[in-house]
């Protein structure tokens, strides 16, 4: 069993052949064409969270209908919920997060899964959301 860090989740990154580079709030990220995917492993509560942020854009009117889709991919998966935020201009956006408690020790095996499992789900979530937002009258001005 092992505590991950940063190190080891950019080896994982790096054997995937994920390009990433590292913030300054200490998370890695990386960047797809049309969302990036933010890793973080909390010291505080010993939680490894991967934060995915899509590129598209609503306005407070829309939420009811984002909502609306987003309620259908929540309940039909499993794994990564999704959800809107407002910035404080009044932006909508869609956010999708996966998190894992790593208190008591995870295989490296384990963590590497996940860290998979969630860059995957975020690149499915994406192709579902940009099949599913036109037929529910959005775009969210598509990437």
């Amino acid at each position: 069993m092992i505590k991950p860090d940063l190190d080891l989740l950019e080896q994982v990154l790096q054997e995937l052949e994920v390009s990433c580079l590292r913030d300054t709030r200490g998370g890695l990220a990386t960047r797809w064409q049309c969302y990036s995917l933010f890793f973080t492993l909390s010291d505080d509560d010993d939680v490894y969270s991967a934060r995915t942020i899509y590129d598209r854009f609503f306005t407070v009117d829309d939420k009811p209908p984002i909502r609306a889709v987003l309620d259908e991919w929540n309940r039909d998966t499993t794994g990564l919920k999704v959800y809107t935020a407002t910035d404080d201009d009044g932006t909508v956006i869609i956010v999708s997060e996966a998190t894992m408690r790593v208190d008591g020790g995870v295989t490296s095996e384990q963590f590497a899964a996940s860290t998979t499992a969630w860059l995957n789900a975020a690149g499915s979530f994406h192709l579902w959301l940009s099949q599913r937002l036109p037929l529910a009258g959005l775009s969210g001005e598509p990437c």
